[in-house]
């Protein structure tokens, strides 16, 4: 994990997945973050090139209002694990997140209510 987001941090992390994944096909499932798409060296593409095309990319629509609930859901995981807290490294903070973790899963699990319905038609101005 870095502390960065950029294109190259994105590539040197599939490279590890590719890595621990070798022989196995690969369904890699993304949000629309600039890092996650083709930019002008279609890296992904030569990613999945060198990789001998075993990585399959599927990406969220853009307008993903399910989204809303897993956003919810590390809402509250930052909330309690992350907000005002001190972690002195990486494996302090991974320990927390998997405690919090296991307790949300024994004990506070519940169903998030997705209530979204749609946009309504538009219509656009008709000819005469």
């Amino acid at each position: 994990m870095r502390a960065t987001r950029t294109a190259a941090d994105t590539v040197e992390f599939m490279e590890a997945v590719a890595k621990q994944t070798e022989g196995k096909q690969v369904h890699i499932v993304w949000d629309n973050l600039n890092t996650h798409r083709d930019g002008p060296t279609d890296r992904w593409i030569e990613f999945n090139a060198r990789h001998g095309g075993r990585f399959h990319f599927h990406y969220t629509p853009i307008h993903g209002s399910w989204m809303n609930q897993v956003e919810l859901f590390f809402g509250i995981l930052h909330r309690r694990v992350m907000k005002n807290a001190v972690h002195n490294s990486l494996a302090e903070l991974d320990a927390d997140v998997d405690a919090f973790l296991r307790r949300w899963n024994k004990v506070e699990r519940k169903s998030f209510r997705w209530t979204f319905t749609g946009y309504p038609l538009q219509i656009g101005a008709r000819a005469a």
